[in-house]
């Protein structure tokens, strides 16, 4: 489930580039960080990608909701056996999220996340837990990268934390290479593509959404996620659909997370104590 929270962050780059909460104070010491953590690495200027991010960041900053439909193949690195999964992801400014991708061919394997503005509700169908992580605070500068994208992230910030180049771009599509420079990071994947639809003319009305998420994890497991029929400013989108529902059935449980880790500490990030590793 991990991985899920990690490329609902990747989608979420693209839907939250412009929805940042208020920056924090530059120099202010966080709890559980030194006072003056390492400087960032600072993004080179790249003439043929910026402009790219730019118009990125200038679409979106008007976006008050997305909806995606969703296409996941995931293939294990050791037995080279692929699994299926689909759903849907809604997401709407500032910070809320519901995702949910069932398996086609086992319909207990489902995994699914809520986001009502104050918590992460991580549903896990084969564990039948339902794990609660609050979010931070604005500028908390917590240690997980799915809730730093909820809380909302700049693309000025997403070149600084990742070495982004750009592949290349057809009249659909652009592809950008997206490596990871923190350790945090390095721990989530080695390599990923993601694809944007492009401002052709045949995909000018979603243009600079997400089209394709391809991951390289560190265990060498891929994903593959393909995101279509977009719709942006979804009529009738309210707060209300992204609130916590409880399950009832029995064996199910509910639990809350233990603390985001703040800078480089070690405590478990969304995924890694609510699903059976290789799932």
């Amino acid at each position: 489930m991990r991985s899920a929270a990690f490329t609902l962050a990747a989608l979420l780059i693209a839907a939250s580039v412009g929805w940042a909460q208020p920056p924090a104070v530059p120099g202010a010491p966080v709890a559980g960080q030194s006072p003056l953590p390492p400087a960032a690495p600072i993004a080179k200027a790249d003439p043929k990608l910026d402009p790219y991010l730019v118009e990125w960041e200038k679409k979106m900053a008007n976006v008050v909701n997305l909806r995606t439909e969703i296409g996941l193949t995931r293939t294990d690195a050791v037995f080279k056996k692929p699994a299926s999964f689909s759903g849907v992801v809604l997401c709407m400014k500032p910070n809320y999220a519901v995702l949910r991708l069932d398996n086609k061919s086992d319909k207990d394997d489902y995994e699914a996340y809520i986001c009502d503005g104050k918590a992460v509700y991580a549903y896990n169908g084969i564990a039948k837990t339902i794990t609660a992580f609050k979010l931070p605070q604005a500028g908390a500068g917590v240690d997980n990268l799915m809730l730093d994208f909820l809380s909302g992230m700049k693309a000025k910030d997403v070149k600084e934390r990742f070495d982004i180049t750009l592949f290349k771009t057809d009249e659909n599509y652009i592809y950008l290479d997206i490596k990871p420079l923190l350790g945090k990071d390095q721990r989530e994947f080695k390599h990923l593509r993601l694809a944007l639809y492009g401002p052709g003319p045949k995909t000018a009305a979603f243009a600079y959404l997400p089209a394709q998420v391809y991951m390289h994890k560190p265990n060498d497991d891929t994903e593959v996620w393909m995101f279509t029929n977009p719709q942006v400013d979804v009529k009738g989108v309210e707060p209300k659909h992204f609130q916590f529902v409880e399950i009832k059935a029995p064996g199910w449980k509910f639990q809350e997370a233990p603390p985001v880790p703040m800078g480089n500490g070690g405590t478990p990030a969304p995924g890694g104590a609510v699903r059976p590793a290789g799932k």
